[in-house]
């Protein structure tokens, strides 16, 4: 769920497998490519940078929204639970160079005036958060951010942050813009803890002559609202994930900041805007994400419509299948479970929270008494979900209802009807902006007619991880939490914001990734799959798109082409599936996991070669050479059924160019009418072979062999116009030669491609 392209995932953020130690390969190997990298923040959470997306990991026991900058060509991004530390800890980019943190601004030339900053949260209270300061015309002492509340004793100065309630700043016009929480009420309003909601309140534009207070009060905030007339929607868990806003001033660079809140980091489903006049100077946008299903859990106790919440997964889980959900619909009697002795034989246990005491205890004492679901309501008015403690699986569905509700329940001991949906069948993935200013109405209507609808099959044998990407033409980085895909092999359909503005990407990980590490199981090597591009949609534009299709081979990614710039060639490969879907891949860091050997040679000789990551920049030598990129690849992880080996000869010449060249690397594409198993009963196979740089040089020659064998043995199949027709039955294996008339070729083997029945 990026950032500079961000994947956080919501379950449990992008964590891409550790490599092994790879041979240090020929004195001119390749240099690692700039640009991909992992930061630890102080907090033990992590941000992966990557050039297809970042990935913010929070750390074991902790599930904190983000608060994220992008200012001066750097990275904040910095726990919502640590906003009064200054940000400069959190600087992802100077972390990463081992910068030391900046400099203190220049003091400002000229008057200065005091400006101090008062929070209000929706209960009024003083609310926690934190406030920008940026001057709309030239963005001179621009930037600065205070905490709030703030702490009343510390010196005001014009310096970019620190814990102070004010600041001093040159009079001028300013936009000054905060994001304030609201914490439960029987939590401390400004303490540590996880919030009911957050709101965006403030002002893009406003004139600072003199000493002034400014009060960002959450209670001027609009809800925020969406409707989907076509499905039954709900926002569960994780579904607001982004409020981001830029503030361009007429001259300067502009300042992205927003809040990405990932499952469980909110009590509530619900984000507040205040409405603003439009701006006349310079730029301002503000967006909320959401990601809307069918309703996973719904409640009705006698006349009464409940609000039952699942737990974050992530507090008693690792995958998704170690998380019991109710699927279909159930009517319980409903039972006291602190009751001693009580009958919870098939019944709804309700339990209240105790401090001391985990949910997972309770769980477990209800389940033994053969509760067959159980709800956790709050202990003081409102909802809470804390889980009391980590790392023990829950029994049975465990959901949690507010305090009000759950004492109705009990004291009406009525039956209470429950229906689950463990796999929503459709998806709504919606960007909602507000250009240049807040407008008052923030209920939106979301109709299929209005959106893109992408038809989704996701293949394999399990689950896998999926995340979308999102992004607005000011945001440099973009960030995704990613969910699981539960019942795969499945189809879902995808309806998607529809705006020539908003570009979008998506990514799969196959199999589904653990969120935790809490249940430690056999360690298991991923696929982490990614569009060919960004594109922006179109509204009532269709498109069908598939993930883990079979044969997975060696590839390129579309995104990051094999290019030579002078006299460096950057090179990156990986696996690819059916839909070209791309992932790195390379040894892992253990037994029974991938294996991966990288070669390049010049006319012959090995320059280099690795089996770590193949993705760096190669020095070569100026004059016209030919050059061959080979690739083997082995999955060794127990259980894998497909594509366990494959290799990749790509042949090719080049010499010095004066722009970045793609260069005419032939890739092979693969069609066999694979159902979601990767299984087909046709014996039609369709090759297509296209030149990565796009040129059209005719092919000299196209041919194929098959095996029924894992390889041992190889047959020749005829080939007319890239269709063969082929004859057995079991696991086929592939071998592809092709070759183009000016020498450029491709050889590919793949053991173990698809099932032919």
């Amino acid at each position: 769920m990026w950032l500079r392209t961000a994947a956080a995932l919501g379950l449990g953020a992008l964590a891409f497998a550790a490599p092994a130690a790879a041979d240090a390969g020929p004195a001119s190997a390749l240099r690692a490519e700039a640009g991909a990298y992992d930061v630890t923040l102080p907090t033990g959470d992590t941000v992966h940078v990557g050039g297809e997306g970042t990935a913010v990991t929070a750390a074991a026991g902790r599930s904190p929204a983000f608060s994220v900058r992008h200012s001066g060509g750097d990275l904040y991004v910095v726990p919502d639970d640590r906003l009064a530390d200054d940000p400069e800890r959190y600087n992802v980019t100077a972390l990463h160079e081992r910068r030391r943190s900046a400099a203190p601004e220049p003091k400002a030339s000229g008057e200065l005036v005091t400006v101090r900053v008062r929070s209000i949260a929706r209960d009024g209270r003083p609310g926690l958060g934190t406030a920008g300061f940026l001057n709309v015309k030239d963005a001179s002492i621009g930037n600065a951010h205070r905490p709030l509340p703030g702490d009343p004793d510390a010196p005001c100065t014009d310096e970019r942050w620190n814990d102070a309630n004010c600041v001093r700043l040159v009079p001028g016009t300013y936009s000054v813009m905060g994001v304030v929480q609201t914490m439960p009420s029987w939590a401390p309003s400004t303490g540590p803890g996880k919030p009911l909601n957050y709101s965006l309140v403030g002002y893009p534009e406003i004139e600072i002559t003199g000493d002034t207070e400014i009060v960002l009060d959450a209670r001027k905030a609009e809800e925020v609202t969406v409707r989907t007339p076509e499905h039954a929607t709900a926002p569960g868990l994780g579904a607001i994930s982004h409020l981001m806003w830029t503030r361009g001033p007429a001259n300067g660079p502009a300042v992205d900041e927003g809040v990405y809140m990932g499952d469980g980091a909110t009590l509530e489903q619900r984000v507040f805007l205040q409405p603003t006049a439009k701006v006349r100077t310079g730029t301002f946008e503000t967006y909320t994400r959401w990601r809307l299903e069918a309703p996973a859990i719904t409640m009705r106790a006698g006349g009464r419509t409940l609000h039952p919440e699942y737990y974050p997964a992530a507090y008693f889980s690792d995958t998704s299948d170690q998380f019991p959900r109710l699927g279909g619909s159930a009517a319980m009697r409903v039972a006291d479970g602190d009751e001693p002795g009580a009958d919870l034989r098939g019944r709804l246990a309700l339990v209240q929270r105790e401090d001391g005491v985990p949910v997972a205890e309770q769980v477990a004492r209800a389940a033994k008494a053969g509760a067959r679901m159980v709800a956790v309501y709050n202990d003081k008015p409102g909802v809470n979900d804390d889980p009391g403690g980590y790392g023990t699986q829950l029994k049975v569905p465990t959901v949690r209802l507010s305090h009000e509700e759950g004492r109705a329940v009990l004291r009406g001991k009525a039956t209470v009807t429950a229906k689950g949906i463990t796999d929503s069948p459709y998806q709504y993935d919606l960007l909602l902006p507000e250009k240049g200013q807040i407008s008052r109405n923030l209920n939106h209507v979301a109709r299929t007619r209005d959106l893109a609808r992408i038809d989704n099959a996701y293949h394999g044998d399990g689950a896998m991880t999926a995340a979308r990407y999102s992004k607005r033409p000011w945001e440099d980085f973009a960030l995704a939490y990613s969910r699981p895909v539960t019942g795969t092999p499945r189809t879902r359909v995808e309806y998607v914001s529809a705006d020539p503005e908003t570009q979008w990407s998506a990514m799969a990980i196959t199999p589904e990734q653990p969120y935790n590490n809490a249940f430690p199981g056999p360690d298991t090597p991923h696929f982490v799959l990614g569009e060919t591009k960004w594109s922006p949609y179109r509204a009532g534009q269709r498109i069908a798109h598939s993930w883990g299709k079979a044969p997975l081979t060696g590839g390129i990614s579309a995104q990051s082409p094999i290019v030579r710039a002078g006299d460096q060639i950057r090179l990156r490969v990986g696996m690819t599936d059916a839909a070209r879907n791309f992932s790195d891949a390379y040894s892992s860091s253990f037994p029974n996991g991938f294996a991966t050997d990288f070669r390049v040679y010049r006319d012959d000789e090995l320059i280099a070669q690795t089996a770590y990551k193949a993705s760096g920049v190669l020095a070569t030598t100026p004059e016209d050479a030919g050059y061959r990129v080979e690739y083997d690849f082995a999955n060794n992880a127990p259980g894998a059924r497909l594509s366990t080996r494959t290799k990749t000869s790509w042949t090719f010449r080049s010499a010095h160019t004066t722009d970045v060249t793609p260069l005419p690397l032939l890739q092979v594409g693969y069609d066999a009418a694979l159902d979601l198993r990767n299984r087909t009963g046709s014996k039609t196979l369709r090759l297509t072979v296209r030149h990565q740089d796009g040129s059209s040089a005719p092919l000299r020659r196209l041919a194929l062999q098959t095996s029924f064998d894992d390889g041992r043995t190889w047959t020749g199949v005829p080939l007319k116009n890239g269709v063969a027709r082929l004859h057995g039955k079991g696991t086929v294996s592939l071998r592809v030669t092709a070759e183009d008339e000016r020498g450029n070729a491709v050889a590919q083997e793949t053991v173990r491609a698809y099932e032919l029945r």
